[in-house]
């Protein structure tokens, strides 16, 4: 049986490095190991995705409704299953965000109804478009700050600046909560990751993974 894990958490929080850790992790044990990272910018829908976040256009991630919104982030998630040759021989598949980061980032665009969105979008991807629910998730807990701090240095390297999501501080720090919320209602093992080295963070997630 393939296992599917998570690794949710802010933007610029270590997941794709923990990613790459895990992955070395599990490949030393023996098993054969897959990498899907979200959203998936050279597909049909990341393209589309890759513009609303880059907010060069009248139409924003910022300024979509979160449904909408939702609907390209799950769309392209669920390409990547139609596409799922690769699964078929992998023993693990790593799943840098998933689900739960549409949840948490729509449910923190919709003030009130943060709630329902969040529901919405579990009941979309997980129950109407039938995708893969993760046995385990990490969630890499990281301050706003931290945040903001990363990806501006990361898209200073790239030449770029932050995504209209990164430079969010209301929607990271709505978002923060409702991680935090996602893991004490079981949705995900939180992990703090402030001020720790990359090997550091490894050891918890693995421990986590074991536990």
């Amino acid at each position: 049986m393939t296992r599917f894990i998570a690794i949710e958490g802010l933007d610029a929080s270590g997941k794709s490095t923990q990613t790459d850790l895990l992955a070395e992790a599990f490949r030393r044990d023996g098993a054969q190991v897959v990498i899907w990272s979200f959203p998936r910018y050279t597909s049909f829908f990341g393209r589309q995705i890759r513009e609303l976040l880059d907010g060069t256009h009248a139409t924003t991630a910022a300024t979509l409704d979160p449904k909408s919104m939702a609907l390209w982030f799950a769309m392209d998630r669920w390409r990547a299953v139609i596409e799922q040759n690769e699964l078929e021989s992998a023993d693990v598949v790593l799943l840098n965000r998933w689900v739960l980061s549409n949840a948490v980032y729509q449910g923190a665009r919709s003030g009130e109804q943060a709630d329902e969105m969040f529901d919405w979008v579990l009941n979309l991807e997980f129950e109407m478009l039938q995708l893969p629910v993760p046995q385990r998730t990490i969630l890499l807990d990281i301050s706003v700050e931290e945040s903001m701090r990363r990806a501006t240095s990361r898209a200073a390297a790239q030449g770029s600046t932050p995504d209209v999501y990164e430079g969010a501080t209301d929607l990271l720090a709505a978002s923060r909560k409702l991680y935090q919320r996602a893991a004490a209602a079981g949705h995900g093992l939180l992990l703090n990751v402030d001020g720790k080295t990359p090997d550091e963070v490894h050891a918890e997630v693995w421990a986590g993974l074991s536990s």
